[in-house]
């Protein structure tokens, strides 16, 4: 058994000196990883930020939309009502140009 450590000694030299290169590049590696999740982290910071302005103006444009379709759909009832009353009263079309090149 002594005999076999002996002959596994070389083998392990070079595995330790193939770990030690290892550790190096690990270590390396690391830190490239570090900077690279910081920089990560503040582009996703920055990209949450727009992200709620963003969800804001959404909000305040889907507001302004909830208040502008009943008013649309007022105009579009009485536009409905205004031409059925037209075509009921028999009035033309050529009269209605008359007045308006008076105009």
């Amino acid at each position: 058994m002594q005999r076999e450590l002996e002959l596994l000694q070389p083998q392990l030299v070079v595995a330790a000196t193939e770990n030690e290169k290892m550790l190096v590049v690990i270590e390396r590696e690391s830190k490239d990883v570090e900077t690279k999740s910081e920089r990560v982290r503040g582009e996703e910071a920055l990209a949450n930020e727009q992200a709620a302005a963003s969800q804001a103006l959404k909000e305040e444009c889907e507001a302004d939309l909830a208040e502008a379709i009943p008013a649309l759909n007022a105009a579009l009832a009485a536009l409905d009502t205004l031409k059925v009353r037209l075509l009921s009263s028999g009035c033309s079309y050529a009269q209605y140009t008359q007045a308006f090149l008076v105009l």
